[in-house]
């Protein structure tokens, strides 16, 4: 169990950091639609972790 919920720690900073980069370095480098997907996949991975 420990397992899991140190996995479910490590997956959700990593989940933050690219919510992070892509609201930060990406936001003037990506087109509006591409940025768009990009946060959608980083809340769907916030999604996912926040069940472990």
């Amino acid at each position: 169990m420990e397992t899991f919920i140190a996995l479910g720690g490590i997956l959700m900073a990593i989940a933050v950091a690219l919510g992070a980069f892509g609201a930060h370095a990406l936001k003037d480098k990506l087109q509006r639609d591409k940025l768009a997907t990009f946060r959608t996949g980083v809340q769907y991975h916030h999604i996912i972790r926040s069940v472990f």
